[in-house]
């Protein structure tokens, strides 16, 4: 079974610094391989409609100019056969190219080395966050590229800026970095940073272990996941209950009201950005009277971002305690068969034989 936890984390103003200065570094390592990866993309392949069929348009020695043809294991392998000897061992050679597509997440990740002899601020990174920016690109790059069940692709992926990178991930800690100091304060130990201080307001589930933690900067603090896993707890598979009169509620969503059941109930919509338009509006008038990236800006765009954090973090409460109050009342709840795509969809128009529109339901 696994659980996700999420913590408040109150950082010093010199942990601060460094947790910015990784995530920067973090970044440009993001953007940098991925830049790897779109270009070899790019070189190497063409239209339809102009691919040669006798030479290719980039030199295959261009192509892979860069790229060493093995790489060789530092140590042995983790996984193991059934006799409990390791199925990879110390300095085996690996390909790096296999049916002319380069294996591009091992040859990053070794290529990290590299990185830190050239650009020394690399190495006060730990290592496990530096490969995990590796395998997000991976992430990123395979969902482009290779389709899901359904035959589906995601669109290209960009290069992020300042803005749009928050995190990084520790691959490997445990609940033993988990520590109180003299006074009884929690703390955890993150490796590379010291000793951060965190809002602890529920302990660890006993039994379940801590798998990765992930350490993300919001609107308003800094704050820290933990991936916890508990093999010995099964999913936990609910028993189909046979629904009645007594034990079933329907709801209808709808936009006057939040939700309408059955039984004549009716819940308001909270409207909290509307309760909260004012001051909205009175920041953003305050923040156009300065410039682009002067210091009285960002000093109001991170009061507005901490407005609309606050704002998302009502609606979700809000939406907890109706779930609640409908699930502790019932057992068993009905809810529209509704397609939310359709929705926002313009019907297709419909025209006669003489070219003239006819209804085609658009305003229902």
């Amino acid at each position: 079974m696994k659980l996700t936890h999420r913590y408040k984390l109150k950082p010093t103003t010199e942990q601060k610094v460094t947790l910015r200065a990784w995530l920067e570094l973090c970044r440009r390592q993001y953007n940098y391989r991925l830049g790897e990866r779109l270009r070899w993309w790019e070189e190497t392949r063409s239209p339809v409609n102009a691919c040669p069929l006798t030479c290719s348009i980039v030199p295959v020695e261009k192509v892979y100019e860069n790229i060493p043809e093995y790489r060789v294991q530092v140590r042995d392998g983790r996984k193991k056969d059934k006799d409990g000897n390791p199925i990879t061992n110390k300095g085996d050679k690996h390909p790096n190219v296999v049916g002319g597509y380069v294996e591009w997440q091992a040859v990053q990740l070794a290529d990290l080395k590299n990185t830190k002899k050239k650009f020394p601020e690399y190495k006060q990174l730990h290592s496990q966050v530096l490969q995990d920016v590796v395998n997000r690109v991976d992430y990123a790059f395979s969902r482009f590229t290779t389709p899901d069940k359904n035959g589906n692709r995601s669109g290209r992926p960009r290069k992020r800026g300042k803005v749009y990178y928050k995190s990084f991930t520790y691959s490997q800690l445990n609940a033993a970095h988990l520590v109180k100091d003299e006074k009884g304060k929690d703390l955890v130990d993150l490796p590379g940073i010291g000793l951060v201080p965190l809002v602890l307001h529920r302990s660890i589930p006993t039994g379940f272990k801590v798998k990765t933690a992930t350490v993300k900067l919001e609107a308003d603090s800094w704050y820290i996941t933990f991936s916890l896993e508990d093999i010995a707890v099964p999913v936990k598979e609910d028993e189909v209950i046979q629904p009645t009169f007594d034990n079933s509620i329907g709801i209808d969503l709808g936009l006057e009201y939040f939700l309408v059941t059955s039984n004549g109930v009716f819940v308001d919509v909270p409207q909290f950005l509307r309760k909260a338009s004012a001051r909205l509006a009175k920041l953003q008038r305050h923040r156009e009277k300065y410039k682009k990236g002067s210091y009285p800006r960002r000093k109001l765009n991170k009061k507005i971002a901490k407005l609309h954090a606050y704002i998302a973090r009502c609606r979700m409460q809000f939406h907890f305690e109706v779930a609640y109050q409908l699930l502790n009342k019932t057992s068993v709840v009905f809810v529209e068969d509704l397609s939310l795509k359709n929705l926002i969809r313009r019907n297709q128009p419909k025209l006669d034989n003489q070219g003239n529109y006819l209804p085609n339901g658009q305003v229902a």
